[in-house]
């Protein structure tokens, strides 16, 4: 049974994307018993470097979200943000009494995703079957790009069971998995992938599955190199 269960939220210059993925990170919330997790939930927001108005539109949201948590960094890298959320959700788990790491699950998604209702729920299935770590899959969102484009995108990917994809917006770990890989890696791209071979070296159990995709921004100009945004850049 997982008694922590910890939404950690990277955030490079979203002030037009935050608030919309926030909410739909609560709403799934809200789509389960808050009895079912007796530790309770936390949404752990990794403001990084940014220059916009990201930080003062993520305050203003936890001032009125009693599970908001907002850390600040200056790295410029999602995985170290990643890192950063991670360990701050672990330390305050590790601080309750009787706390266990097995107990505790981290779900990561990216700040201009919007998760689905059904997400926590289905985290929180997938983790009570003993699985270590949950592949999620990502589609682009119809409303944030062109039809030609998505509809690209979609060509070149088959979303499914066991899929063979791994994408950042979607990733569930165990707490214990988590600190046996020593963290998140803090790359500056690619963290989600090393994530999950990390995963595999440790001989934790992995879950490759579409029941809870994500849907994603489709916009061309990224906030990394190399990631979704610069894949679509070449599909465009």
């Amino acid at each position: 049974m997982i008694t922590h269960l910890g939404v950690i939220i990277p955030a490079h210059n979203e002030e037009d994307e935050i608030l919309g993925c926030l909410d739909s990170v609560l709403q799934s919330f809200a789509h389960v018993p808050e009895a079912s997790v007796p530790g309770g939930f936390q949404i752990v927001v990794v403001v990084d470097a940014c220059t916009d108005a990201t930080l003062g539109l993520v305050l203003e949201f936890a001032r009125h979200c009693r599970l908001a948590k907002v850390l600040t960094t200056s790295s410029n890298s999602v995985g170290s943000a990643r890192d950063v959320g991670c360990s701050y959700f672990m330390r305050s788990v590790g601080g309750v009494s009787g706390a266990d790491f097995d107990t505790a699950w981290v779900a990561f998604t990216d700040a201009d995703s919007r998760v689905p209702l059904h997400w926590i729920s289905s985290h929180l299935e997938v983790a009570a079957e003993g699985v270590d770590c949950l592949v999620g899959t990502v589609a682009p969102r119809p409303e944030s790009g062109s039809a030609e484009l998505i509809a690209k995108w979609h060509a070149n990917h088959e979303l499914g069971e066991n899929h063979s994809y791994v994408f950042g917006a979607n990733l569930g770990l165990r707490g214990s998995c988590l600190a046996a890989i020593g963290g998140v890696p803090r790359l500056t791209c690619g963290e989600d992938a090393a994530i999950v071979a990390a995963v595999r070296t440790v001989g934790g159990q992995l879950r490759r599955t579409d029941s809870c995709r994500v849907l994603t921004s489709a916009r061309l100009t990224g906030r990394t190199q190399g990631g979704f945004s610069g894949y679509l850049q070449q599909l465009a």
